[in-house]
């Protein structure tokens, strides 16, 4: 089943930002609301739940999203050390965001989602297990003789 991922660019925006830590004249609403990285992002999610039924408003299709959103962070920090201007006028700021490994950042980002995602669909896993009743059967030891000593 789909899930919609429908968010306004600042909201959405708002939400990428704060994860990654990046001001908004870096990294821009009509950046982060490219469809390349929107429809990346929700292919991805929706070939991972494609065998489940989420139903809206529950908590794994709130937890979907939120992974959603990590992989649309993923997708950004591959391409963040293009993205930030080698000039800046905040020196602290240049400091703090080219010192970031963001490479690493977008493996973490990735890991994330996956993380979320799974516990997502945790509920839905545990329901496949079949907790019946298995019984040993006990016979007489001449029956299969032990042939190694």
């Amino acid at each position: 089943m789909a899930i919609d991922f429908e968010k306004t660019p600042e909201e959405l925006g708002n939400q990428v930002r704060a994860i990654l830590g990046v001001p908004q004249e870096f990294l821009t609403d009509e950046v982060i609301s490219s469809p390349v990285f929107l429809k990346q992002a929700e292919t991805y999610i929706n070939k991972k739940i494609s065998e489940y039924t989420i139903e809206q408003g529950s908590t794994p299709e709130e937890l979907l999203k939120i992974g959603y959103i990590y992989y649309v962070c993923y997708l950004l920090c591959l391409g963040m050390y293009a993205r930030l201007p080698k000039q800046m006028d905040n020196v602290n700021t240049k400091t703090i965001l080219l010192s970031i490994d963001w490479n690493q950042m977008a493996l973490d980002m990735l890991d994330r989602c996956d993380e979320i995602v799974d516990n997502a669909l945790e509920d839905f896993q545990d329901e496949d297990i079949n907790y019946g009743n298995t019984y040993a059967v006990l016979t007489d030891a001449s029956e299969y003789p032990n042939t190694t000593i």
